[in-house]
């Protein structure tokens, strides 16, 4: 029996051999070096978790709570004299942090659409947009919405929405 895995480099599958486990190989494909899973039985899958629907309608209340003062302070913010983010000339990373939370959170909760209008609105705010996105990747701002989304999906949202 063999063990089949995918390229960490190049995503095409590979067969190794059972003795192979733990270890490091070249791919016959690309030539590089990548790990060799032990082999997955039936018996190490786990069942997914129950979806706790309570839960679930408290975060998702959160969400839509922090969405709302969100709204409401930044029409409190259009009511002074500032003007709106787009007409201002010395917009900061910080002050595009919640398109990055908004997206991620959009993202998480499948609301693809919404997601990608706040990854175009970050884009049209160019070198600061990117480094609003940086900061987060490098830990140097968190947000406690985003707690539930575990780190690795959170990253890879952030990835993505760095190349987008």
């Amino acid at each position: 029996m063999s063990i089949k895995f995918s390229c960490e480099h190049c995503h095409r599958e590979v067969n190794a051999p059972d003795q192979a486990a733990g270890k490091r190989g070249k791919c016959p494909y690309c030539g590089q070096s990548s790990y060799i899973p032990a082999p997955v039985s039936d018996e190490d899958v786990l069942d997914l978790a129950p979806i706790d629907e309570d839960e679930e309608r408290k975060r998702k209340a959160e969400i839509e709570a922090l969405r709302q003062a969100e709204h409401d302070l930044i029409a409190e913010q259009r009511g002074s004299d500032e003007p709106p983010l787009e007409q201002r000339d010395d917009v900061q990373s910080d002050d595009l942090h919640h398109f990055v939370v908004n997206y991620c959170l959009d993202m998480f909760a499948g609301k693809l659409d919404r997601a990608r209008m706040h990854a175009d609105k970050l884009r049209t705010f160019g070198p600061a947009g990117r480094q609003a996105i940086r900061d987060f990747q490098s830990g140097k701002v968190t947000e406690d919405a985003l707690a539930d989304i575990p780190k690795p999906v959170l990253l890879g949202f952030l990835k993505e929405l760095n190349q987008y």
